[in-house]
């Protein structure tokens, strides 16, 4: 008898809520709240953060520096910890972050996506779509 190991899979659904929860935690609340607001009610649900999430444990955040400050790097760190893809390499990661923003650009108007990538540092604005990417100001 052999025995196959199979490789876990992350559905649609795993990787849009993971994309979406660490994104709430680059956000200040107003933005993140219209961002929830704009979603369909099951995935906003879904897509609020647990408040008793930490990044990991030796991580403590300081109450009064919300949202968190990190970069795309981490925030593909993140979704494969999310989604239990640690077997993924970054590039595969990206794109499932790519592609699950691609998803909630169809959710959500196109002033509610402004506000809520003005907030975020340059290297995650790139990761959505094209046609809605926010440009920093004085950028070509």
């Amino acid at each position: 008898m052999t025995v196959r190991l199979v490789r876990p899979t992350t559905t649609i659904w795993q990787l849009d809520v993971a994309v979406l929860r660490t994104l709430v935690e680059l956000l200040p609340d107003g933005e993140a709240a219209l961002l929830v607001d704009a979603l369909p009610p099951l995935l906003a649900m879904a897509a609020r953060p647990d408040p008793e999430h930490r990044p990991d444990p030796e991580h403590r955040p300081d109450p009064e520096q919300r949202p968190e400050r990190f970069d795309a790097a981490e925030l593909v760190r993140r979704v494969r910890r999310r989604t239990g893809r640690y077997d993924a390499d970054d590039r595969t990661v990206r794109d499932g972050v790519r592609s699950a923003l691609d998803r909630v650009v169809g959710y959500c108007p196109a002033g509610v996506l402004y506000r809520v990538q003005l907030p975020l540092p340059d290297d995650v604005r790139k990761l959505f779509p094209p046609p809605v990417q926010v440009h920093a100001a004085g950028a070509g």
